[in-house]
């Protein structure tokens, strides 16, 4: 136990930041202009104030988490879906999407994306739940914003959750309205956020952790976690 303890904290302050260091010039060169890349077999463009849904590791892992279940015929909502890369995978599956973001322009992008790989699907401009009033999913799936500092404008709120992960809560907090009562929801959140942390947003607000699986990245370990309502 100690010998795996000691392997984490070097992992996570020498390999990680070493990692990242080394990455960073040649991601921030990437994000920095529009381009095509990508994804599980999907065409999707990028723009530079829109989370690119390549060049971080956690689109992807949601994506294949989710390809997993059955999602033909069924009411998904991709909450803060960026270029939409979550959003074009549950179309391509079968399932009836509608994708949100804060940032207009991640709103146009998702558009352009849906329609540029064939698929159907509404994308609303939206904080949260605020402009969904009465809808309901049968699963609700968000890339959550994990880091613990305030966003001073909509590309930061892809990242920054607030200093109390207040974005966090309130999502939690939406889902209770917005979520059919045999739904879930899932979202993937780093390591760097805190595990016990995110998920009591949720266990204090009903749900109950169905499953949790851990993909680890560039020496990052990311969570997705699954919630449902507590019988």
């Amino acid at each position: 136990m100690l010998v795996g303890r000691a392997l984490t904290t070097l992992r996570r302050r020498v390999g990680r930041p070493l990692l990242h260091g080394l990455r960073r010039p040649f991601v921030l060169r990437r994000i920095a202009h529009p381009s095509e890349v990508e994804l599980l077999g999907h065409r999707l463009g990028t723009s530079p104030g829109v989370f690119h849904p390549v060049s971080f590791s956690s689109s992807r892992i949601l994506a294949e988490d989710l390809l997993e279940r059955p999602l033909r015929g069924i009411r998904v909502l991709d909450m803060g879906t960026g270029a939409g890369p979550v959003a074009v995978a549950a179309g391509a599956a079968g399932a009836i999407v509608t994708a949100c973001d804060v940032n207009p322009r991640a709103v146009a992008l998702a558009r352009e994306n849906l329609a540029l790989n064939g698929l159907s699907g509404e994308v609303i401009e939206s904080d949260l739940f605020s402009n969904l009033s009465g809808r309901r999913f049968d699963l609700v799936c968000f890339n959550i914003p994990f880091y613990a500092s305030d966003p001073a404008d909509h590309f930061q709120a892809a990242y920054n959750a607030g200093r109390n992960l207040e974005t966090v809560h309130r999502f939690a907090q939406g889902c209770e309205d917005h979520l059919e009562l045999d739904g879930r929801v899932v979202i993937i959140f780093s390591e760097d956020s805190g595990c016990s942390r995110v998920r009591r947003a949720f266990t204090d607000r009903g749900f109950c952790l169905e499953s949790n699986r851990v993909t680890r990245k560039l020496l990052e370990d990311f969570h997705v976690s699954w919630f449902k309502r507590a019988p």
